[in-house]
């Protein structure tokens, strides 16, 4: 059974990250992330619209341990997605501060075998006001116990776009 490409996605992100405190940091030690996603992907033939909900929080300046959770609505199968991830801000004096991260991700697909798969990402926050950041960067994502004769690919690469405010 043929299926097009699982992973690819190009998201328009809606991320807001809410550290409770009034800080303008917000990737200081104690800062909390709470994450609304809208967007678009295609797998299985049809298009779906993505929506998501994650929640981060900064153990140590720059470093934020996060859980976020995806489905995918308007196609068949029916895809839901569970993803913990680590990522490490580079926090610098000026107004564009990079980061790195790793994640795991957990995909239940209706029909199908479970699937899980690990990935990487990268980019810059840069500052867009006071307290609120533009994000751009990319993700890597292989899918492990992958069958290419059932799955398009079973890697992806993708850009990732957020806008984020502090409360």
């Amino acid at each position: 059974m043929k299926q097009s490409k699982f992973l690819k996605k190009v998201s328009l992100v809606l991320l807001l990250m809410i550290p409770l405190g009034a800080s303008a940091d917000m990737f200081a030690q104690g800062g909390k992330r709470f994450s609304v996603l809208l967007g678009r992907g295609e797998a299985f033939g049809d298009n779906y619209t993505i929506l998501g909900l994650g929640f981060g929080y900064y153990i140590y300046d720059g470093l934020e341990l996060g859980i976020n959770w995806d489905t995918w609505l308007g196609g068949d199968p029916d895809i839901n997605q569970i993803t913990p991830e680590v990522r490490y801000v580079f926090r610098t004096q000026s107004a564009v501060d990079p980061y790195v991260g790793a994640l795991y991700r957990w995909t239940s697909v209706s029909g199908f075998d479970d699937k899980t798969a690990y990935g990487f990402r990268g980019g810059v926050y840069i500052k867009a006001g006071q307290r609120s950041y533009i994000g751009i960067g990319a993700a890597y994502i292989e899918t492990t116990s992958c069958d290419e004769q059932v799955y398009v690919s079973c890697s992806d690469t993708y850009p990732e776009f957020s806008y984020a405010i502090a409360f």
